[in-house]
């Protein structure tokens, strides 16, 4: 089944996941409705109601107090790694969540929905201040926490039973729903309302809809594939299907040939992308006389703006292009060439962006400092060994030293502009 999941995530995007208290119970936090769930411990009326509240805020923060503790100490498991790592791909567009506790958006994903509010904040119903979690973490040593301004109790932003959904996050989570061509829906019973309709919005869009829980939900009946089980050992296996095969990584010695061999590229993808472009450059270490480096052309396509049709994408392909969307990285569009042992990349970018000024900082900061060049190069060819060529462990611990240096690339190619 994992197999299956993996093909229907990559051959039906925009992917979109559904998630609920089931991927956040693999990080020891309870959920609320099962047998054992919360709710069967405490009536949600006396400590989850805007009106609980109105009556006897600190009998709520009571309840709520702990909960903030757990889930600020809790980890985000392998559901929460493995949809992150989903959307570095461009394999994943979205998360809507129905739960609270921040884990998604702490395992990496950017584009978090959530539904239900989140811990994150805290706010005064009288003044409307708002405080963050850890000034509120910081204020329940002393019971519930007030405001430091009008002294009433602050109010958790997590919607109670009988309070609406933020308009823009319910309407963001209906607009995702209707343009997705696969919902995935993990860890949710979908017993609640309206969330619990949007796998139909999916469907009448004429999307597909996929269900990983633990238990029965209500469109089993309706989905492409449901599986039963745990969403991290669902999730993990389908990672190892969607993942993109790559070889050892091997660092070698720069190759004077290298830049000749960009100019030749250089030329078809301009011809492939005309109508788009506005400039081509040679990037990564590649691009740096001296140089070691993984031998693999990094090239960076200034675009008009960020966007390549399906022809775009047709025409690449002509040229031994694999198209990886995002992959990783948000504002790029991201090709590769060679397969399993990769050629050539193309970063396809806005011309005069973020993402091309990083590139060129990057490169013109090593091409000017031959020093620091060679500390990076001997810190490649040490990380190689250290995990064994795998290529996921290299480029995750390459990030370490990776980030420091480009910050200081950074600075010098500000000032240098001025």
């Amino acid at each position: 089944m994992s197999e299956r999941l993996a093909e229907l995530i990559r051959e039906h995007q925009p992917c979109v996941a559904l998630t609920g208290a089931g991927v956040s119970t693999e990080s020891g936090i309870p959920d609320f409705r099962s047998p054992t769930g919360m709710w069967a411990q405490f009536d949600p009326l006396e400590f989850a109601t805007l009106g609980a509240f109105q009556r006897d805020p600190e009998k709520v923060w009571r309840f709520y107090a702990p909960r903030f503790s757990m889930l600020t100490e809790a980890e985000p498991n392998r559901a929460h790694l493995t949809l992150a790592e989903l959307e570095r791909y461009g394999l994943l567009c979205a998360v809507i969540t129905q739960n609270i506790d921040l884990l998604h958006e702490r395992a990496g994903s950017r584009e978090v929905v959530e539904v239900h509010g989140s811990i994150r904040t805290s706010t005064c119903l009288s003044c409307g201040a708002r405080y963050p979690l850890d000034e509120i973490l910081g204020l329940l040593d002393a019971g519930a926490p007030r405001c430091t301004a009008c002294g009433e109790v602050l109010k958790p932003d997590v919607v109670f039973f009988d309070e609406l959904l933020p308009d823009e996050a319910i309407d963001r989570a209906y607009e995702l729903a209707g343009k997705a061509r696969l919902l995935l829906v993990v860890g949710s019973s979908l017993e609640v309302w309206p969330v619990a309709e949007l796998p139909l919005v999916t469907l009448r869009a004429g999307g597909k809809v996929v269900v990983v829980n633990d238990g029965p939900t209500s469109v089993d009946d309706r989905a492409t594939l449901k599986i039963e089980g745990k969403a991290g050992d669902t999730l993990s296996a389908a990672l190892a299907h969607v993942r993109p095969r790559r070889g050892p990584v091997t660092i070698v010695d720069y190759d004077p040939a290298w830049p000749r061999v960009y100019e030749k590229e250089r030329e078809r993808i301009r011809k492939a992308l005309s109508d788009v472009v506005v400039d081509i450059e040679h990037m990564g270490s590649t691009a740096v006389p001296g140089l070691a480096a993984k031998p693999v052309i990094d090239i960076s396509v200034g675009l008009r703006t960020l966007h390549l049709t399906d022809e775009h994408v047709t025409t690449m392909k002509q040229l031994d292009y694999d198209y990886l969307g995002e992959f990783g990285l948000p504002g790029r569009l991201y090709f590769r060439k060679g397969g399993t042992r990769s050629t050539h990349h193309v970063h396809a970018v806005e011309w005069g962006g973020e993402q091309w000024s990083r590139h060129l900082a990057f490169r013109d900061y090593l091409r000017a400092h031959p020093d620091e060049a060679g500390r990076y190069a001997e810190a490649k060819r040490r990380l190689a060994v250290e995990v064994d060529h795998d290529w996921y462990e290299y480029v995750e611990h390459k990030s370490v030293f990776a980030d420091e240096l480009f910050a200081r690339a950074w600075d010098w190619y500000m000032a240098r502009l001025g």
